[in-house]
């Protein structure tokens, strides 16, 4: 008895799949991962120069496809096998390597017909082809059979080495994804793949259009263990981070990055977190569709979780989407877990929150409700400033319609009760002056027969009842009575 071995079930298959990869764009995610460190592999053993590495996405519609390719390290023959057939089993370094369990490359699993992964190391005269049926493996899972996973495995697979009759010293890695199945086709969807790579990858940012980077770039890679940036093309365009100096906020209102503030989380012993903030006005919540809003963190500057990760440590969750910024992961304990949507549960984590919480999170709560104070007592008085300007005019040149004048009066009699201005006996005299004052065109258009008065007065009436917005209908009555002869 104690020589048997437990069998893994044929359903771990679904569960790292489409299980652990429930939005298919994930998938992309963990193929680049596995790019970023077959790079990083090539770089630290061969004569290879950077600026040679690249990772490229094809999309397809056509033909239902999408291919990521990359000129990593690829895997050795004699390693092939092993290394895409094994699952939860890997080389690759915890400290060293963003994707560590093995599992990552069965992404794309639940998402086409056919996974195909070719690859090649450097100086190999052979290269090796794992094709893998999807559909075949959909249709054995859902049969009533004893297959356990490495029998389907087995049953879905082919693998194959052939002589390589080009340069033998190529490199590369290939993973093809044919007929395509996501809903929505969104594996298909150029637009929306670029948007989630430009925020997720760790992708360079953009020189052209925000002025920081170089200065992010230069403290990211002196502060941050094995930061580095790569070239990542969809359909032969570059992709870039989306940071831009000109900041969108909801409602179209547009704000300006002022500076850069770097930040360093830290406890007494170790560095947790270094990062940058974008020096804001904190005019209110960034537009999620400028794809910056939040403070996102990264670990191997690959997004963890999405943009509201962080809001929950905020007094409202809603206050960090009025930052901008990101904080990469520095103490190599704070571990991603298999979705990458949060870390695993262990002190560390709780650590980095914690400093979060005590040096953002509570600091920027208390400075945007401030702030947020301070404009709407700033506006509260501009309002109260616009309707005493107003109130004065009706008084010099009369009302426009009755309901401006009732308008005028109930306003200024809350004014009076919130006692805000000091002077009631004015606002008093105000209300006085309003309550008998007359109808503009019985003061200034004398000229105008009754009829044509009426008619005037009670267009003007429709108009300014019928506003939700007064001062508008103010000006439009204006406008009307300039072409009034």
């Amino acid at each position: 008895m104690r020589n048997n071995r437990p069998r893994v079930g044929k359903y771990i298959l679904d569960s790292l799949s489409t299980g652990m990869y429930n939005h298919p764009l994930m998938l992309i995610r963990e193929y680049i991962q596995n790019s970023t460190d077959a790079i990083d592999s090539i770089l630290r053993t061969d004569n290879f120069n950077k600026k040679r590495s690249k990772i490229e996405i094809k999309i397809d519609p056509n033909s239902d496809s999408l291919t990521i390719s990359d000129n990593g390290t690829g895997i050795k023959s004699e390693k092939a096998w092993s290394t895409l057939h094994d699952i939860g089993k890997s080389e690759k370094s915890i400290t060293h390597n963003r994707g560590f369990r093995g599992i990552g490359r069965l992404g794309g699993l639940g998402y086409c017909q056919i996974l195909r992964f070719i690859t090649k190391a450097i100086g190999e005269k052979k290269y090796t082809v794992s094709t893998w049926n999807c559909e075949k493996l959909r249709k054995l899972i859902k049969e009533n059979n004893d297959f356990d996973t490495a029998d389907i495995i087995k049953t879905i697979s082919d693998f194959k080495q052939f002589d390589y009759l080009k340069n033998y010293g190529d490199h590369f890695f290939t993973v093809e994804m044919l007929n395509l199945q996501s809903s929505r086709d969104i594996l298909l969807n150029v637009p929306a793949i670029r948007s989630y790579i430009s925020q997720v990858a760790p992708v360079p940012f953009n020189r052209e259009y925000f002025s920081y980077a170089n200065r992010i770039d230069e403290e990211l890679k002196s502060k941050v263990p094995n930061y580095e940036t790569y070239r990542i093309y969809i359909n032969g365009e570059q992709i870039f981070k989306p940071y831009n100096d000109k900041i969108i906020l909801r409602g179209k209102v547009k704000d300006k990055i002022n500076e850069i503030d770097f930040t360093l989380l830290n406890n007494e012993k170790f560095t947790l977190a270094f990062g940058w903030l974008a020096r804001l006005n904190l005019l209110g919540s960034v537009s999620s569709s400028s794809l910056v809003d939040g403070i996102r963190i990264r670990h191997g500057n690959i997004l963890i979780g999405d943009e509201n990760l962080l809001s929950e440590f905020f007094r409202e969750k809603r206050f960090n989407n009025y930052l901008v910024g990101e904080l990469h992961i520095t103490d190599d304990r704070i571990i991603p877990n298999s979705r990458r949507d949060d870390f695993e549960d262990n002190e560390q984590r709780e650590m980095f929150y914690e400093h979060f919480i005590k040096e953002i999170g509570i600091p920027f709560s208390k400075k945007i409700r401030r702030l947020s104070q301070e404009r709407s007592k700033q506006n509260r008085e501009n309002k109260d400033n616009n309707l005493l300007e107003r109130a004065n005019l009706v008084i010099e040149k009369g009302f426009l319609s009755f309901s401006q004048k009732e308008f005028m009066i109930r306003n200024l009699e809350k004014l009076k009760e919130r006692n805000i201005i000091d002077n009631k006996k004015f606002i008093n005299l105000l209300i006085n002056s309003m309550e008998k004052t007359e109808h503009y065109l019985d003061r200034e258009k004398k000229d105008l027969s009754i009829d044509k008065k009426e008619l005037f007065k009670s267009i003007f009436e429709i108009i300014y009842r019928r506003s939700f917005n007064k001062k508008n209908a103010e000006e439009i009555i204006q406008e009307i009575l300039g072409y009034i002869a």
